[in-house]
């Protein structure tokens, strides 16, 4: 009644056109708050599995065309050029990521031991406010039971082929992941379900999906062996690829044990006496894979633009972790590593009404994505549970530089036989012919993949292992982490500045106490189980989704 009356009212007046243009941002203000709260964001959130930072063109990434899309994509938001994971691996980096809360904190150590119904996240936060939360690819995150409390939707739609190994069995190179390339295209949805999953998310937003939603579309990205669709695979070749971009070398003086030749990945997949241009090619077809990534990405984006979502809709890329693609003579990920090969991942991120353009250099974390989410949706402050990230908001919305100050952590390897041996029984399983077989075989040793925690800045680096080597990088005149300087005298106090940054981190995030209370006294006894605290009604895992038993279900249904 009130914006009918203020229309009449300028009618009445007589007033110009001139007076009525200004009168209207005036009414959509007076709207805005007639009516409430301005409408929730959506999220989309691509990740990708497998994807390090420096290989991209933005990022520097020196081989061109890898990566026009994100290019792009950078371009119109903001860019984040020190963005780290909390731990290595694909479970342990999602759990992190999707709680907050690093790996010590719950003991999300291995591939296997994931987030469980009882442990907040930032999934289950945003569902709990009114987001349908769908998920479109890889889990490696969630037990069952938390899957049904913090996604409404889902859909296990994740890989693409990479064609038969490149080497026969027992030749040198066979455990080296290196594959023939694929005889199908990228663009079969029938044989690449990460091209599939991007495709059916397409559909759900033009269709009219609940809003607000966060679609969440972890794909296989790069994810070895190093094999791609037909037009991919062979993008870029061995000898391009050394034009343009030098391999970290072999064989480096004071490293861990995972780098040596005799002792470490090498020894155990067999690929020492592999050539330079063999591990070229290695490197080519990972780059090939992300080149095919970020043409999925581009269909991603075109696909929320034709939805007509992009006015409403935050989008968000990155990644679980890198790959050594070759440097070092290295393959594939290793779970004691903190190298920036596999620490550093991209994230851009693109907000209705955010700066365009932005390059911001002050490191953070992947978990930031998720509270930058609750913290966009509204509902960061009223979400109580104990999560260590930061939310960039500020950066996104205002293009100012973040915490140029700020250390970030990560962690991994092994130290007691439950979680050691539950990772490499996992390879072991496979063998003798199993890619992964190898990994077992070095992973079952005694210390071969020690305990190990990570304290980085812009400027620096230390990597601490208690039973093992422990480094030091100084990135200003070492940025491709090359030289070790854990031992140098002349770096000895940076080295006791940054172990002092550990211990605090570690004492100030040791533990956190559980969300609810329980009573001090025993229950009546008998003791009939009742619902857990944290579940919220219904208490069907089921009806929670809106499923009920018996009712039948459709290839459109949830």
């Amino acid at each position: 009644i009130l914006k009918l009356q203020f229309l009449y009212l300028i009618e009445l007046s007589g007033a110009d056109n001139m007076m009525k243009h200004a009168a209207i941002p005036l009414l959509l203000l007076l709207g805005t708050s007639l009516c409430g709260a301005v409408k929730p964001m959506n999220f989309v959130f691509h990740f990708p599995d497998t994807l390090r930072a420096e290989s991209y063109n933005s990022y520097g990434g020196p081989v061109p065309g890898v990566s026009p899309n994100l290019d792009k994509f950078a371009a119109e938001g903001v860019q984040f050029n020190q963005a780290h994971v909390m731990h290595t691996q694909c479970s342990p980096s999602r759990a992190t990521m999707i709680t907050g809360r690093y790996m010590h904190v719950s003991g999300h150590r291995t591939q296997s031991n994931l987030i469980q119904d009882f442990e907040p996240n930032y999934f289950r936060a945003l569902k709990e406010n009114g987001y349908y939360v769908k998920w479109m690819g890889k889990n490696d995150a969630m037990a069952p039971n938390a899957v049904n409390m913090s996604v409404s939707e889902w859909k296990q739609d994740i890989g693409y082929p990479s064609g038969d190994n490149a080497y026969k069995f027992g030749d040198a190179g066979f455990f080296s992941f290196l594959s023939t390339g694929a005889k199908q295209s990228g663009a079969d949805t029938h044989s690449s379900a990460d091209y599939r999953a991007i495709v059916e998310s397409v559909k759900w937003m033009k269709k009219g999906p609940p809003q607000p939603f966060l679609l969440y579309i972890p794909s296989r990205g790069a994810h070895p062996p190093y094999g791609a669709p037909k037009e991919w695979h062979n993008k870029f070749s061995a000898d391009f690829v050394k034009q343009h971009y030098a391999l970290r070398p072999r064989g480096l003086v004071d490293m861990p044990t995972y780098m040596s030749q005799e002792k470490g990945i090498p020894h155990f997949r067999n690929i020492s006496s592999l050539s330079d241009d063999t591990f070229y090619k290695i490197h080519a077809v990972y780059l090939g894979m992300l080149a095919y990534t970020d043409w999925q990405f581009g269909q991603l984006i075109d696909g929320i633009e034709s939805a007509g979502l992009k006015d409403s809709t935050a989008v968000f890329f990155s990644s679980d972790h890198g790959d050594f693609g070759g440097d070092y003579g290295l393959v594939e990920k290793w779970p004691g590593s903190m190298a920036d090969v596999l620490t550093r991942v991209p994230l851009v991120a693109r907000i209705p009404g955010g700066k365009a353009g932005v390059v911001s250099h002050a490191p953070v974390q992947t978990a930031d994505i998720l509270e930058t989410m609750l913290d966009l949706a509204g509902v960061q402050d009223s979400t109580s549970f104990v999560r260590f990230a930061t939310s960039f908001k500020g950066v996104a919305m205002d293009g100012t530089e973040g915490n140029m100050q700020r250390y970030v952590y990560g962690e991994g390897g092994f130290y007691f036989k439950n979680e050691q041996m539950n990772e490499a029984n996992e390879c072991l399983g496979g063998c003798p012919k199993s890619l992964y077989c190898p990994r077992g075989q070095e992973e079952k040793e005694d210390n071969a993949s020690p305990r190990v925690v990570m304290v980085r800045n812009a400027t620096a680096k230390l990597v601490y292992r208690p039973t093992g080597v422990s480094e030091l990088y100084d990135f200003v005149t070492d940025p491709r982490e090359t030289v070790n300087h854990f031992n140098t005298a002349s770096y000895a106090p940076l080295r006791a500045a940054l172990m002092n940054h550990l211990t605090e981190w570690l004492v100030l995030t040791s533990d956190v106490t559980p969300e609810y209370k329980n009573p001090r006294g025993l229950p009546a006894y008998p003791h009939a189980v009742q619902p857990d605290p944290w579940m919220k009604a219904p208490f069907d895992y089921l009806q929670m989704n809106g499923v009920t038993v018996g009712s039948p279900l459709t290839d459109e249904d949830p």
